[in-house]
């Protein structure tokens, strides 16, 4: 049976995309595999991807019988340099579209105990 539908019969499809979107060399895909739980341990490092080990463990839990599958990850995408405003700090999401995230520690409450031209330079920074 080829590995794409060895994890077809065993995963629910949103966890198939997470996998074929980690894998580096799809054509493995076509591969004749072996095991769902041999198949998962090979494919792609579990440490490297985007939903981190702890949620490919759980997955592997689950195909042994030992749990529940984890929840899938929430995937937002945000607009370049979407600002978020927080109590903690000011947030930078997607800076010029490069896909970084950026956190400024800036106590909103105390810049707005600044002085005009603090507030006014902090402001012009951030934009």
């Amino acid at each position: 049976m080829k590995v794409l539908d060895i994890l077809l019969k065993h995963l629910p499809t949103p966890y198939v995309d997470l996998i074929i979107n980690n894998i580096n060399d799809h054509t493995v895909l076509d591969d004749e595999g072996t095991s769902i739980t041999a198949e998962l341990l090979v494919l792609f490092d579990w440490q490297q991807s985007t939903e981190g080990y702890e949620f490919w463990d759980q997955v592997m839990d689950y195909l042994q019988g030992d749990a529940e599958l984890p929840q899938l990850p929430i995937n937002i995408k945000y607009y370049t340099s979407s600002v978020i405003v927080m109590k903690d700090g000011l947030y930078v999401m997607n800076a010029g579209d490069t896909g970084l995230n950026i956190k400024y520690e800036i106590l909103m409450h105390e810049l707005k105990n600044s002085t005009r031209k603090v507030r006014e330079q902090v402001l012009m920074w951030l934009n």
